[in-house]
């Protein structure tokens, strides 16, 4: 893809860096929490928030070491799915990229 690079160097010119893993780690936890509480039963409790950031690729992945959330979130062959997690971050989705439309135009407005 064209312009990667220059457009990771005006982050970092700009501190955006910092300021967009803030937001995608608050967001991601909005995320968690909100699925923990449309969780059933006590698997809701298990959810947690992993920072999965490879270099310069910023990653979060939300899930529970407990295999009834995969069976649970997709179902299996003599259960249908009840997801949890899907549709609350559906749900988040138009917010977390407003929220980062504003974090990346926070500096722009300052000047």
């Amino acid at each position: 893809m064209k312009g990667v690079e220059a457009f990771k160097q005006r982050l970092a010119a700009k501190g955006l860096e910092e300021a967009t893993g803030k937001m995608l780690a608050s967001e991601a936890e909005t995320v968690r929490a909100s699925a923990a509480r449309a969780t059933p039963g006590r698997l809701g409790k298990t959810l947690k928030t992993i920072e999965e950031s490879n270099g310069d690729r910023l990653c979060f992945a939300i899930g529970t070491p407990h295999r009834a959330g995969r069976f649970l979130e997709f179902g299996t062959r003599q259960m249908r799915a009840r997801p949890f997690l899907w549709p609350v971050f559906r749900a988040r989705l138009p917010r977390i990229k407003q929220d980062l439309t504003n974090t990346l135009h926070a500096p722009l407005a300052k000047q």
